[in-house]
């Protein structure tokens, strides 16, 4: 299953077939492939494109996993360096059913001390109904920038 919360105008990619009747048939046909192995179970996955796209591929399921893939553009402001690096980094906050308030980065220092892209993985409880999330970028200056939909947060219904 997928859905777009936002029209979505982004060419495609091969990557994106992933999770899809698509990507399941390209892996069972590919050459090489042992005929007795098992398609791959993939975690749904949320992307945040920088064009300000929400798409979501996959169900979310209870006692699951999400993979939350964001890119750092949509957060430009808040990049101090310090000793020729990235002082700066990404998190995901999220919370599910209205909860504790937990957090993964999205982005991560890479070999040359620059801040990547680093998809989250988020434990979805047994009991779930409901995933929030949002977004906080800060700096070592103390700049913090948030991605929350003006406040309201995203918000994915959790399939039981």
């Amino acid at each position: 299953m997928r859905y777009t919360l936002r029209p979505n105008t982004r060419s495609g990619r091969f990557g994106a077939a992933a999770g899809t009747v698509l990507g399941l048939a390209v892996a069972l046909l590919a050459p090489g492939a042992p005929a007795s192995a098992a398609p791959a179970t993939t975690a749904p996955l949320i992307q945040f494109a920088p064009d300000w796209t929400t798409t979501v591929e996959g169900v979310i399921t209870a006692n699951g996993t999400v993979v939350v893939d964001y890119d750092p553009a949509r957060l430009p402001t808040c990049r101090a360096r310090y000793a020729g690096g990235d002082a700066w980094s990404i998190n995901v906050e999220y919370r599910i059913d209205g909860g504790p308030l937990q957090r993964q980065p999205v982005t991560q220092l890479n070999s040359d001390r620059r801040q990547v892209k680093a998809p989250a993985s988020l434990p979805v409880p047994a009991e779930a109904r409901e995933l929030e999330l949002w977004f906080v970028s800060g700096d070592r200056t103390g700049c913090r920038e948030y991605d929350s939909q003006y406040g309201a947060n995203y918000r994915f219904p959790v399939a039981r």
